[in-house]
């Protein structure tokens, strides 16, 4: 047996139908989300009668409710966000996932001890975001999904908080919390649970005018580690989260199962752990892209975790075709699975759409069987089995009956001439003691002992199994059936109210947010700069009133660092090392040390990426910048970062005019140009279908200095920018962010500060940009003939005005 805890099964719950599977399928706790406030807004979700309902249920029967609250918020959502979250403290919710640094303010500072779990939305990658997190009083840190198992086990041996990972279902390319694809491209954010999964939509590969590789080349296979969960058990992880919100019931009730019954045969019988082959196919079953990959616990990303041909289910393969009449539309099929009524097919055939149809008639693996269906089908074309009936029909009956039982214990005491008495209780500390009439001595027949038991044992269709009952009774007396069935119910009552009672909290807190004030325009503001190499930043450099240069930290910047500060302090620029975009446990030898040697050089300050980042200059003296990748979206995230100690806030890149007038003040930034950063990847197409990377880091391609682009279906360009000393691929927009047409508006806001971000521009470019940037900062209504110029020439080929009018969903 392991020395380790058993950790939590953690389910998903899209709906009431699907808290029950996962409840009577064993899970230990589930995650679910109201119709407000949720980051899976297309799932069914649970109005507050329902959350109420919900959390009656699994705490009679010994499951913790954890509620998704883990998307960002407007600042006119906070109000009657902490509301809800006041209902939910009330109600006995167990704990809150959040994401929004803001919100997880607010929700302290109202209610201080209702549990906070932080969501992989907070993209905690290293040691230092998790202790940083965990320092701020969350109890639970859900670990970003690019994890390695050495990783994982390194964090949890150093780490106070419980760590939570997933194990099972859909896997996003990005870093979660990291991509605004959809909200860019279609103006639903990810990061507000509206995810339009513009990643599961075809694309084709480029290096220049090459094609060289097309299909869906960023939809990941989804991830099973129920083969590997002694390994993930070893390393650490105190809660096995199952992805699947969106799923349907029975997908909940048979993983949820599978994930129980291997999650106890560890730990009952660890050397004779082996996952049945019938197990793995339910899983297949129920939902796979293209087979499974083990994520990132054993590999660190490669072509073999992609479902490149297709990006929905597939089903179970359970044959070939064997012949085909295109005349008579006859097909006839080789199996290997059987197949019962009900069944749904689909035959792949080497040119689109697939065809599937029902099946009518049972039959058994390795038969052939013969059908009527039209298409372009083939021999030995691949046909899959997308719906199994008998196995939906087994699963379904998992929870049409409540089996899952709360162990109870029980005294019966019936002593003549005084009342019949019961006490119940669990291991939970619930006690309860109920009386009824007195008791009588016998005339005729006293009642058996048997059958005082008996009746009281009966625990039928409630949430109580009772595992003893001890009998302290008189041989003479007699009890009526009906005394002792209402004596049961009384007790069962008392139990549930007690238990109920404990889990409920008491209605207290100032539920009441800051009202907004109203604040100065600054139309005078700072100019900015991110630049990603020297070159950028000695060409912008001498630019006429640029205050700030940040440059991204790498080892080509430590080379020139040097030179940059002396050049920066020619020009009156403060210079701020722009920290790794993503810190990574495996890097942190690396990564923490550049940090350490940056805190001892003559910089002026930092922009920082993660909350470990953070905690780990906050101390340095040199001041701070927190960038938007930490997704500040509301005047409470201004506020909570102004509390830790960052002298600016650069605004959520989501956020329109009205959002940054409401939330900001003079020491929030706003990106003003660039081409965005849509995601971060550790799938990176290039080194996945040219580089030959097969679950190792780096790949031939690394730093390869040639164009490399994705094409989507309507013709557009997403440059690929890769950080090849991290391994991690950045996908930029096709348009670059451009607002010098309408920069008087943007002026006319509450930031002090704007910032240009200079990714793949030539330093030539970068310089042009930034002088028309600065010129118009000081006086947005004197536009140079060069400044015409570039106006004209970016409406030629292209730009997009961002979020700043239209905002995100």
């Amino acid at each position: 047996m392991s020395a380790r805890n058993k950790p939590e099964l953690l389910a998903p719950a899209g709906s009431m139908e699907s808290l029950k599977a996962a409840v009577n399928n064993g899970c230990d706790a589930v995650y679910l989300g109201g119709k407000l406030f949720s980051a899976r807004q297309f799932a069914g979700n649970f109005s507050l009668e329902e959350l109420e309902e919900a959390c009656n249920y699994c705490h009679l029967r010994g499951v913790k409710v954890y509620v998704t609250v883990n998307t960002l918020y407007k600042d006119e959502e906070l109000k009657a966000f902490i509301a809800f979250i006041g209902k939910l403290y009330k109600m006995g919710v167990d704990a809150l996932i959040l994401q929004d640094s803001g919100a997880a303010k607010l929700v302290r500072e109202t209610y201080p001890d209702f549990p906070l779990h932080a969501s992989t939305q907070m993209t905690a990658n290293s040691l230092e975001d998790v202790r940083y997190w965990e320092s701020l009083g969350f109890s639970k840190i859900v670990l970003s999904r690019e994890l390695s198992l050495d990783e994982i086990e390194e964090i949890t041996s150093q780490s106070q908080s419980e760590i939570e990972t997933f194990v099972h279902g859909a896997l996003c390319v990005c870093y979660s919390g990291q991509c605004i694809m959809s909200s860019v491209l279609g103006g639903r954010s990810g990061n507000r649970g509206r995810c339009a999964q513009t990643c599961r939509l075809p694309y084709t590969l480029y290096k220049g005018q090459d094609k060289l590789q097309e299909g869906y080349l960023l939809s990941p296979k989804d991830i099973q580690t129920v083969s590997i969960l002694p390994q993930l058990i070893e390393a650490g992880i105190a809660s096995l989260k199952i992805e699947g919100r969106m799923k349907n019931p029975e997908y909940v009730a048979g993983v949820t199962g599978i994930y129980r019954k291997y999650i106890d045969l560890y730990f009952d019988d660890p050397e004779h752990y082996e996952v049945s082959l019938e197990d793995m196919k339910t899983l297949t079953q129920l939902f796979n892209r293209g087979g499974f990959s083990q994520g990132y616990y054993t590999s660190a990303g490669g072509k073999d975790m992609m479902s490149v041909e297709r990006p929905k289910t597939w089903g179970l393969k359970i044959g070939f075709v064997d012949s085909y009449i295109p005349k008579y539309n006859r097909v006839t099929i080789r199996t290997r699975e059987p197949l019962v009524p009900g069944d749904g097919i689909e035959i792949w055939t080497s040119q689109g759409p697939h065809v599937g149809t029902s099946i009518s008639k049972a039959s058994k693996a390795g038969e052939v069987i013969s059908l009527t269906l039209e298409g372009d089908i083939e021999k030995n074309d691949v046909v899959y089995r997308t719906y199994g009936k008998s196995l939906n029909d087994t699963l379904r009956k998992t929870w049409e009956k409540d089996n899952r039982k709360k162990s109870i214990w029980g005294l019966l005491k019936a002593k003549k001439d005084q009342p019949l008495a019961l006490q119940l209780w669990d291991m939970g500390g619930n006690s309860v003691y109920v009386t009824g009439d007195a008791v009588e001595g016998a005339e005729n027949q006293p009642t058996s002992p048997e059958k005082m038991k008996q009746q009281i044992e009966k625990m039928g269709t409630t949430s109580f199994v009772l595992e003893s009952l001890d009998l302290e009774a008189d041989d003479d007396v007699y009890v009526s059936i009906s005394a002792l069935n209402q004596l049961r119910r009384n007790g069962v009552e008392a139990l549930e109210e007690g238990i109920l009672k404990k889990s409920k909290r008491p209605d207290f807190g100032d539920s009441e947010t800051r009202d907004e004030e109203k604040k100065p325009y600054i139309l005078h503001k700072k100019l900015h700069a991110l630049v990603a190499d020297f070159m950028q930043l000695e060409a912008i450099v001498r630019t006429k009133d640029l205050k700030v240069i940040y440059y991204e930290a790498s080892a080509e910047m430590e080379r020139n660092l040097d030179t940059a500060i002396g050049l920066c302090r020619r020009f009156g620029i403060s210079l701020y090392a722009a920290l790794p975009k993503v810190s990574r446990q495996w890097r942190k030898d690396i990564d923490n040390a550049m940090i350490e040697r940056l805190k001892e050089k003559d910089i002026d300050g930092f922009l920082v990426r993660s909350a470990g980042q953070f905690g780990m200059v906050k101390d340095s003296g040199k001041k701070i910048t927190v960038d938007y990748t930490l997704n500040v979206i509301n005047g409470e995230g201004v506020a909570f970062w102004k509390q830790q100690g960052a002298n600016e806030v650069c605004l959520s890149v989501e956020a329109n005019l009205k959002e940054i007038n409401t939330m900001g003040d003079s020491s929030c930034e706003m990106v003003v140009y660039g081409y965005l950063p849509l995601m971060k990847t550790q799938q990176c197409p290039i080194g996945n279908y040219v580089g030959g990377k097969e679950g190792h880091f780096y790949c031939s391609e690394r730093d390869n200095t040639e164009l490399y682009f994705l094409r989507d279906r309507k013709g557009l360009k997403f440059p690929l920018m890769t950080d090849c000393e991290s391994c991690v691929c950045t996908i930029l927009n096709s348009k670059p962010l451009f607002t010098l047409k309408f920069y008087d508006e943007i002026l006319e806001s509450v930031t002090g500060s704007v910032r240009l971000d200079f990714t793949k521009e030539g330093p030539g470019r970068a310089a042009r940009i930034t002088k028309a940037y600065a010129e118009m900062t000081q006086d947005p209504k004197k536009i140079s003939t060069e400044t015409r110029n570039l106006l004209e020439e970016m409406k030629e080929k292209g730009n997009t005005k961002g979020h700043f009018f239209r905002g995100v969903e």
